[in-house]
């Protein structure tokens, strides 16, 4: 791969299967070293003091804004459309929370939907890439692999450090939010031709076909409702994962 080919920008839909596979070795690599980075994050800020904490959250919330920007210099610079990377993805919106979260640490807004949403969403993304038409070892694949286990990184160590504790009530703030955000973008799809947030097809996901198919195959109201519906009960597991985790931490308190 020339350095030109490094930063090139490929049209998943044109160069399917000339990239990598998911759950391919170069994709296990991938998750293996990111796996290790999230954990040695996690222990690093479990392990530090309020100050240590304090510059961790900032330092992670500045990388993934000023990763953004750079990514955004790039598919300037190199004539990739535009509009497909606008930040308008549902892990882009989590970036932004991050960042207000790092400021902003004792707030009971961003914490449910950065566990409840956010977290599951960039771990789908790390499991199943939209970049596997790219070589592993490219600008674009880099980006998606690292942005997205820097979030889970992030949301781990605030949670393993005992800054979060959920409760049910964070279930139906983060759906709010969610729609809230989803509703603007719902539009920008319609009126652009655009899929966002996966709002108008299912982009080949198995997840999202799953419910396009279950909703009559024609997208629309019907299919929408459909992603709601996911969303909500995503977020019932999700809750229900923390939940029994809490359990085991208070029993494990209790015993000593």
């Amino acid at each position: 791969m020339t350095l030109n080919g490094f930063w090139e920008y490929i049209d998943g839909s044109a160069e399917a299967g000339k990239g990598f596979t998911c759950f391919s070795l170069p994709h296990l690599l991938w998750l293996a070293v990111l796996a290790a980075g999230i954990f040695f994050f996690s222990f690093a800020y479990k392990r530090s003091n309020e100050k240590g904490r304090d510059n961790l959250r900032k330092g992670m919330a500045l990388f993934l804004i000023l990763f953004e920007f750079g990514k955004q210099c790039v598919v300037g610079l190199t004539g990739a459309p535009a509009a497909v990377h606008l930040p308008l993805h549902i892990c882009s919106f989590a970036e932004f929370a991050i960042l207000i979260d790092a400021f902003w640490p004792n707030n009971r807004l961003f914490k449910p939907v950065l566990c409840y949403a956010f977290l599951p969403a960039a771990s789908m993304a790390l499991l199943f890439p939209t970049v596997t038409a790219y070589p592993p070892i490219s600008f674009y694949a880099i980006h998606q692999f690292v942005l997205h286990a820097a979030i889970i990184a992030y949301i781990i160590a605030r949670y393993a450090g005992g800054d979060m504790r959920m409760n049910y009530a964070g279930v139906w703030i983060s759906l709010g939010m969610i729609l809230a955000i989803a509703l603007p973008v719902y539009f920008i799809d319609k009126a652009f031709d655009r899929n966002y947030m996966f709002l108008l097809r299912h982009s080949n996901n198995p997840a999202l076909k799953f419910i396009w198919n279950l909703s009559g195959g024609g997208g629309g109201f019907a299919y929408i409702l459909g992603l709601a519906l996911l969303v909500l009960l995503m977020f019932h597991f999700v809750f229900g994962l923390f939940t029994l985790i809490q359990k085991l931490r208070d029993r494990q308190k209790a015993a000593k």
